[in-house]
């Protein structure tokens, strides 16, 4: 028998609930006609477990490494979420599903090396909930990723300085010349130890998600 209600939709999907990724996609898309087609709910409690639907649906998604795809059905989601929030004052059921919807874009972004756009809403999650260490170590990374350009400078310079002295060797004292060496030698390797220490910290922080 077809499932017809969010409420029935939602107990088979607390009965059959597996955590692999594809039997959740599936089982979302064969009810898909139903949640989409949702217009309003009737009380708080049936917009929750909406949220806690499309809040798995989004992140089996993002875990298939459809970063995209999970950007577009947050966006797609999250007004509607908002506005029937709204329409029910019901701001109390803004909680860890409902901000993992935000979570999910902002780490897709940062997967997509969006980090201009991934960094802001990594910043409101840490505002909203400054305790959430998860929340904070996004933001961590993905300004340390944005500032990437920095580096970028950094060792550009740090190679020039090796060309001047390669090239220009006669020309230059050798006391400075050895200054020059040291310098670029060890801004390079403290700049290669820094970008292995954020590669680590991303594969750690892509499994905890």
């Amino acid at each position: 028998m077809p499932l017809t209600t969010i409420e029935e939709i939602y107990a088979e999907f607390r009965a059959s609930y597996i955590k692999d990724v594809d039997p959740r996609i599936n089982f979302f898309e064969r009810n898909a006609i139903i949640i989409n087609n949702t217009k309003q709910f009737k009380d708080k409690e049936e917009l929750e477990l909406y949220i806690q639907l499309i809040g798995d649906y989004t992140n089996a998604v993002y875990q298939k490494g459809h970063y995209n795809t999970a950007i577009d059905l947050v966006d797609k989601y999250q007004v509607f979420v908002d506005n029937e929030i709204q329409r029910l004052n019901a701001t109390e059921i803004k909680n860890d599903w409902y901000y993992s919807l935000a979570l999910i874009k902002g780490i897709s972004l940062y997967n997509l090396k969006d980090y201009k756009t991934s960094t802001p809403i990594f910043k409101k999650l840490v505002v909203i909930s400054p305790q959430n260490d998860n929340f904070k170590n996004w933001l961590h990374l993905s300004q340390v990723w944005q500032r990437q350009w920095l580096l970028r400078i950094i060792s550009i310079i740090l190679i020039i300085m090796f060309v001047i002295r390669t090239f220009f060797k006669k020309y230059i004292p050798f006391a400075l010349g050895i200054s020059f060496d040291i310098i670029a030698l060890v801004g390079i390797i403290a700049i290669n130890i820094y970008e292995h220490y954020i590669r680590r910290s991303f594969r750690k922080k892509k499994k905890q998600s």
